[in-house]
């Protein structure tokens, strides 16, 4: 008994979810053919058709104001305008103008073609230029900064060590003094070295000082440029794009209106029928250059097509990898650099001080081979140690971003699942400008019947003449 109430509980659910499904289905169904009408039958497709074009305009608008403001980084008034013209004319011209609504809706499937991955494209490479690329500069200033405080700090401890050299001037001298007091030549001549070892020592910061500074100075002037230079033509692309996208749609729509032969190579149902209808079959002969538009399957022509395309993705995602693999390197390099340098920083020099004073009597020289008398004999090591690379030149590299490279594999990603899809994007396209114009839909099909039945008609010519020409031989 509980397992019929189950199986009966169950076919309920199945019964309402089947009927869930069936209203979802007819509601769709019935606001995509009140969009697509040149005009409406009933005040219900009307309102339905105002609905739809509103939240269509409000939903773009939003999309629109986030490209502007955070993308091209407009301000937000006049991203806020802007938004606010195109919302109102885009519900204006939606609702009034019927070939204005496919050319919009044509646009979306667009986006998944050459447009769509050119798009993709562009945005990969301004996420690197303006993110990863910057960084591997941040990071080599680093270098440059390290490198110029290292030297600093060098040429500070060099020239400090002159007090060093003064000490042992001094001691020098106190010895002399104590040694031979009535010999004053000495003092002096040491004395005047005294002159020669005193450096200004802040001057000397103060000029490096003033080079590291005009050097940054020119850096940031050159960065703002770049950055300026690529937001200007960035923006330039962006507007490019936008018109390059409603032209496209409005030429795909005014050669589907205009040519029957364009775009008109698919298998279609209304097709099928009207060969079935006139006792016509279409045979697999007659659907070699033709495409089934109901199944999944790609055609090899379809597929051959899509080859360029992704050789050209690879390209670029080697060149994007290939930045993003230098920017880790000089990461890297910096860290690994910054843990040699501090794990011994202090450099250990001495200077060993050797002074003798020995003085020769001429007279003496006459009644012995060596008059020289030894006045003083002064040897001392003095020790002095300094830090190669002070606490103040460690500076931290800027780690690259792990978020845009998770932009970027995702945006590559996306690029190669539209190369994939793009064949059934073109289908959707086609529907889609069927949809619109199903008038012109069907002269489509009837053109493309007669050629079938033309083909098969010169086919069967082609057989009887043979078998004629045979039975006369």
């Amino acid at each position: 008994m509980i397992g019929l109430k189950r199986c009966i509980y169950f076919f309920q659910n199945l019964w309402v979810c089947r009927r869930a499904v069936t209203t979802i289905k007819t509601t769709l169904e019935f606001c995509w053919n009140a969009y697509t009408k040149p005009k409406p039958d009933s005040c219900t497709e009307g309102l339905t058709l105002l609905l739809l074009c509103f939240i269509i305009a409000v939903a773009t608008g939003g999309l629109f104001f986030q490209w502007l403001s955070k993308t091209l980084q407009y301000g937000l008034c006049a991203s806020s305008v802007t938004t606010w013209i195109y919302s109102t004319a885009i519900f204006l011209v939606l609702s009034l103008v019927h070939p204005a609504r496919c050319v919009f809706t044509v646009i979306l499937p667009c986006l998944g073609t050459k447009k769509g991955r050119r798009l993709i494209i562009s945005t990969s490479i301004m996420l690197l230029v303006l993110n990863v690329i910057p960084n591997i500069a941040r990071n080599v200033n680093v270098i440059a900064r390290i490198l110029r405080c290292t030297s600093v700090a060098l040429t500070e401890s060099l020239i400090n060590s002159s007090q060093l050299v003064n000490e042992a001037k001094e001691e020098l001298i106190q010895r002399i003094i104590q040694a031979r007091k009535n010999e004053i030549t000495f003092v002096k001549s040491l004395t005047h070295f005294d002159t020669r070892t005193r450096i200004n020592v802040s001057e000397v910061q103060q000029q490096f000082n003033l080079v590291s500074q005009k050097i940054e100075g020119d850096f940031s002037w050159v960065k703002m440029l770049v950055e300026e230079t690529l937001l200007q033509a960035n923006r330039l692309l962006a507007a490019m794009f936008v018109i390059c996208l409603v032209t496209s749609s409005t030429w795909y729509l005014k050669a589907y209106l205009t040519d029957v032969r364009f775009d008109n190579v698919y298998i279609t149902r209304q097709l099928e029928r009207l060969a079935r209808r006139n006792g016509i079959e279409i045979l697999p002969g007659d659907a070699k250059k033709l495409i089934s538009s109901r199944g999944c399957r790609m055609s090899q022509q379809e597929f051959l097509r899509c080859v360029p395309y992704l050789l050209v993705i690879t390209s670029y995602l080697i060149l994007t990898l290939v930045v993003i693999a230098v920017d880790h390197m000089v990461f890297h390099f910096i860290v690994a650099g910054g843990l040699w340098l501090s794990g011994d920083p202090y450099v250990t020099a001495t200077i060993d001080v050797k002074y003798t004073v020995r003085r020769i009597t001429p007279i003496c020289s006459l009644f012995h081979s060596s008059c020289d008398e030894e006045i003083l004999r002064h040897q001392k090591p003095y020790h002095w140690s300094f830090n190669l690379v002070p606490g103040r030149c460690v500076i931290e590299p800027s780690k690259p971003d792990s978020g845009v490279v998770l932009q970027l594999g995702l945006l590559y990603l996306m690029a190669y699942i539209l190369v994939v899809f793009e064949v059934y994007i073109r289908r959707v396209r086609r529907r889609v400008s069927a949809s619109f114009f199903k008038r012109q839909e069907e002269r489509r099909i009837v053109f493309l019947y007669r050629k079938i039945v033309a083909k098969q008609e010169k086919k069967r010519t082609g057989v009887f003449f043979v078998k004629v020409s045979e039975g006369k031989a």
